[in-house]
């Protein structure tokens, strides 16, 4: 049965969430529509951050942070993460301003609405953004982009000490490599961090495993310039991960890697549109 997988644009962006092991994965197609999509934010033709949002009462809607209408540079990428506090949820997003720093916007409840938050500095004009937030026990975030020496800086909050710089020197990397991140923990406690990123043709990845950093075992094979995302949940007592990107199967499919079991194993090598 043919996957479809030619709808799917060359080098589109790649986006992955998920409940558990209540798996979604969005992507764009020829038509330049968005395919499976929930809670989308992008940048408008006038370079200021949109979102779209799907309710079931509501249906599909325009988000707000668009009134506010905060400019980034042309080439700006962005990074999304979620906060779980208590019953509330907060939301940043990151984008990078014309002066090349990385800026933070938030929302940490309804009523305040998003606001103009942290700057997390300069970074390489055009980088990849990436970031993950996680609960142990305070709420912490860690955003990762590329510094203009062509390393990877490492961002991190914590509750009980805001914004500091991470002590990881990552290795260098070709300029304006693809980044995706993801988290997972037991509890009140962090059992790791993976930072995935590409060479010219090879995905590689960075692990943090609550106490070191260290190269991880994926190394895969993808389309030059290919964007990853990236996906995580603990079943039982182990962590499982998944890895989306363009490894060159029917030119442009979306191929799955998937981390189950201790183990990194080939998953769907050409997910299907939505």
């Amino acid at each position: 049965m043919p996957s479809n997988a030619h709808e799917i644009v060359f080098r589109t962006s790649i986006a992955a969430c998920n409940s558990g092991d209540h798996l979604r994965v969005y992507m764009q197609d020829v038509q330049g529509k968005i395919r499976e999509t929930i809670r989308v934010f992008y940048l408008s033709s006038e370079n200021t951050v949109k979102e779209i949002a799907y309710d079931k009462s509501e249906g599909w809607f325009e988000g707000t942070i668009g009134k506010k209408h905060y400019f980034t540079a042309p080439y700006s990428r962005l990074a999304v993460c979620h906060l779980m506090k208590g019953s509330d949820m907060e939301m940043r997003v990151y984008c990078q301003l014309t002066d090349n720093t990385i800026q933070e916007f938030g929302i940490k409840d309804e009523s305040s609405g998003w606001q103009k938050m942290s700057n997390l500095g300069p970074a390489m004009p055009g980088t990849e953004i990436a970031c993950t937030a996680f609960k142990s026990p305070h709420v912490g975030i860690r955003v990762y982009f590329q510094h203009m020496e062509y390393g990877l800086m490492e961002k991190c909050h914590d509750g009980h000490r805001g914004w500091y710089d991470g002590w990881m020197k990552f290795p260098k990397m070709q300029p304006r490599t693809s980044i995706a991140c993801t988290s997972y923990g037991s509890g009140s406690d962090i059992m790791g961090i993976h930072v995935f990123y590409t060479s010219a043709n090879m995905a590689l990845e960075m692990v943090y495993d609550g106490k070191s950093w260290r190269e991880g075992q994926f190394h895969a094979d993808c389309i030059p310039g290919t964007e990853i995302a990236c996906i995580s949940w603990v079943s039982g007592s182990r962590p499982e991960i998944r890895v989306y990107l363009q490894a060159g199967h029917e030119i442009s499919a979306i191929s799955e890697f998937a981390w189950t079991h201790g183990t990194w194993k080939s998953g769907e090598t050409a997910l299907p549109p939505a």
